[in-house]
């Protein structure tokens, strides 16, 4: 997977007392357009502190182009946003 990290609108559920579950996302393209992504399976959810900077790492899986891919989505605790971490 190659790191991209780029900030993305994400559409989230939310259960009692747990994690935020996002449900799917919008991602600008270069040429300004936009891609809409289903988050099929989240494979895992672990947290992770780097540089003091807490946050939620998700990998998930979707259906991307016809093929399955599986990418990384990063949840900014103290800052309450979304990135596309890895794909």
């Amino acid at each position: 997977m190659k790191i991209v990290a780029t900030p993305i609108e994400t559409i989230v559920w939310f259960k009692e007392k747990d994690h935020p579950r996002p449900v799917k996302f919008r991602m600008t393209e270069e040429d300004g357009s936009f891609t809409m992504i289903i988050v099929d399976r989240i494979l895992e959810v672990h947290p992770q502190k780097t540089a003091g900077i807490a946050s939620l790492v998700y990998r998930c899986q979707s259906l991307i182009d016809e093929t399955e891919k599986c990418y990384e989505l990063k949840y900014l605790i103290h800052e309450c946003r979304w990135v596309l971490y890895k794909i």
